[in-house]
């Protein structure tokens, strides 16, 4: 150890997973700055996803002026991510909610504002805010339309309770200047 390693904190001897020259979309934390849609946006929650067989995935709550977006980032085969909004359960097409009374479970076709879209992947899984070590059980039904650009997603958290959010999937470029958060 040389003599100025002596007045190096742990925090500076910890090892960067990324080169913070060149942050990209998939070395988010909470509490980073990002661009998108030409406004700077707050990470103000990082959750993870289970999907079994030791795949994950990534949802970030973001917010700026008091609108709240969903970043799902998925590293399987390809980088796929989408950024979404919540809609509300009740504005769901009426047919939508009776055959989810009715069936348990949502149909394999949705159309949501003259967009129609298929359910593309339904799946289990467990969700936890990384704050927390508590994990909760979920079924997500995800649907694209015909172009698989937009998307709807329909999570299933107990028997009778539905959260839905319409979105889009994005481009890992439409997301720039990411600034890491000055508490890390």
């Amino acid at each position: 150890m040389g003599f100025f390693d002596l007045f190096k904190s742990n925090k500076d001897k910890e090892e960067t997973h990324y080169d913070p020259t060149n942050i990209k979309v998939t070395d988010l934390e909470k509490g980073y700055l990002l661009d998108y849609d030409l406004r700077t946006w707050t990470v103000n929650k990082m959750c993870e996803y289970d999907w079994g067989d030791n795949y994950f995935t990534r949802e970030f709550v973001l917010e700026s002026q008091g609108e709240k977006l969903f970043l799902h980032i998925e590293e399987e085969d390809d980088l796929i991510i989408t950024m979404s909004k919540e809609l509300k359960y009740r504005k769901l097409a009426p047919e939508v909610i009776t055959h989810i009374e009715n069936n348990g479970k949502p149909p394999k076709q949705i159309t949501h504002e003259n967009v129609t879209y298929y359910l593309s992947e339904e799946s289990p899984g467990y969700y936890r805010n990384v704050d927390t070590s508590d994990w909760e059980e979920l079924i997500s039904f995800d649907y694209l339309d015909e172009d698989e650009e937009k998307c709807l997603t329909i999570e299933q958290w107990d028997d009778n309770d539905f959260e839905a959010s319409v979105g889009k999937k994005i481009k890992a470029f439409e997301i720039s200047n990411i600034l890491p958060s000055y508490n890390q």
